[in-house]
């Protein structure tokens, strides 16, 4: 009978305004809000620009380079927010801390607003 129990909470669960089917949860800098406009990415730096101006953060190039360049790969192949004409009202842009190994908005895209799951921090 327990076991029911335990199908039903997640069954709520599953109702929240966020999904929780995965297990992959992730920590991004939210750099891009709604309304924000013209996203690029340049693909020499990997850089990005947001309204032009450039993505507000730290300093993105503090961690070791991966030696495979694996992102270069995903960016080219998948690269799915290189450019971002507007974000709508239910979409963000994140970036990773780490720009030559994170997966971010630069691969996936816009994050829709209720997949975001934390708080921000000051």
């Amino acid at each position: 009978h327990n076991h029911n129990n335990n199908n039903h909470n997640n069954h709520n669960n599953n109702n929240n305004n966020y999904s929780r089917n995965t297990n992959s949860l992730f920590v991004k800098r939210l750099v891009g809000l709604p309304g924000d406009t013209d996203i690029q990415m340049q693909s020499q730096t990997n850089e990005v620009s947001i309204n032009n101006q450039p993505a507000i953060g730290p300093d993105r190039t503090l961690c070791d380079d991966e030696p495979l360049r694996l992102i270069d790969k995903l960016l080219q192949d998948k690269g799915k927010g290189m450019h971002v004409d507007l974000l709508r009202d239910d979409e963000t842009y994140v970036l990773g801390d780490c720009k030559d190994v994170s997966v971010d908005s630069r691969v996936f895209g816009v994050l829709p607003k209720k997949n975001i799951v934390g708080r921000p921090l000051a």
